[in-house]
């Protein structure tokens, strides 16, 4: 049975958050009309092996999606790129689809905006849009907190993050690096680094060896809409045609939700973040209708046994 990805988002659409455009395509193969002795299709992202373990839940997820597509689209072989280049040259990268074709990305970011076609389903389930503060307890303020405005917040150079909250009238301190960030925390230079809920256990279990001090602030939260999205580059159709495909099966056997709680549900019961005084930001990527009037729909985890 023949299916376009117009019909397969249609199904994913359910678990998509924001707005997303996708191309319409060819039909996606049967089973039986993978073509026999092609060479493997070549899937190419950015995976520079240990510095990247925090996206450890996205390579086995892009895993998944192929390897449950084989019998539709065959073998595959993956070609990580050793580099992490500024979003604006991986914008340039997929667009042509040689040296990069898939990345994960957030609408209206240059990456989204690159030649790509967008699978329209947040792989984070809104995760990233839950902030918490990395903290140096040694200057973080010791009263309330009523505004934003009473803390210096800090972000990477050219994150894109930075025109959320410029948009609401903050202005973090940037980092040339990601580790400079925590050395300018050492030196007290700012009060909070907010990471989203899928990466801040990480980091903080990462980091806290080499900055003894970092701390998990516990009571305050930051939220802007901030789905994320995979992106094949548009020279590349039938790798989107295969993640689509890929996306619609893990969700209707349960794996993409296994896959998810395996790699977040722990760290993100500790964060416990339905506890935690929230501050919403407006974001300038999506339509700003309805932001920060609806209640906060947080990640339901599974159920201690």
């Amino acid at each position: 049975m023949k299916m376009s990805l117009a019909k397969i988002l249609f199904v994913l659409a359910p678990l998509s958050l924001g707005s997303a455009s996708a191309v319409a395509l060819d039909p996606v193969p049967t089973a039986n009309s993978a073509p026999i002795n092609s060479a493997p299709m070549e899937v190419r992202y950015y995976d520079r092996g240990l510095k990247d373990a925090r996206h450890a839940y996205k390579f086995e997820l892009i895993r998944a999606i192929l390897d449950s597509t084989h019998s539709e689209y065959g073998d595959y072989k993956i070609i990580p790129f050793g580099e992490e280049p500024s979003a604006k040259r991986q914008s340039l990268l997929i667009s042509e689809g040689k040296i990069l074709n898939l990345l994960w990305a957030s609408p209206g970011t240059a990456i989204a905006r690159g030649e790509v076609i967008t699978i329209p389903v947040d792989i984070l389930r809104g995760l990233l849009g839950f902030r918490v503060c990395l903290i140096n307890p040694s200057n973080f303020p010791s009263g309330p907190i009523e505004s934003l405005t009473q803390l210096q917040l800090a972000q990477g150079l050219n994150w894109a993050d930075m025109e959320v909250y410029r948009f609401n009238g903050l202005l973090p301190k940037q980092g040339p690096t990601f580790e400079s960030l925590f050395e300018m925390l050492a030196a007290q230079r700012y009060h909070c680094l907010p990471l989203g809920a899928d990466e801040a256990m990480f980091t903080w279990r990462e980091k806290k060896v080499l900055y003894p001090f970092l701390t998990l602030e516990p009571n305050l939260l930051i939220y802007y809409d901030y789905p994320v999205y995979l992106h094949v580059s548009k020279q590349i159709p039938a790798l989107a045609e295969r993640v689509a495909l890929g996306l619609k099966k893990l969700q209707a056997n349960g794996e993409f939700l296994r896959l998810f709680n395996k790699h977040h549900a722990t760290d993100v019961a500790q964060l416990r973040l339905d506890q935690r005084k929230v501050f919403c930001l407006k974001s300038p990527y999506l339509p700003l209708a309805g932001q920060c009037e609806k209640t906060l729909s947080y990640p339901q985890l599974p159920a201690k046994h």
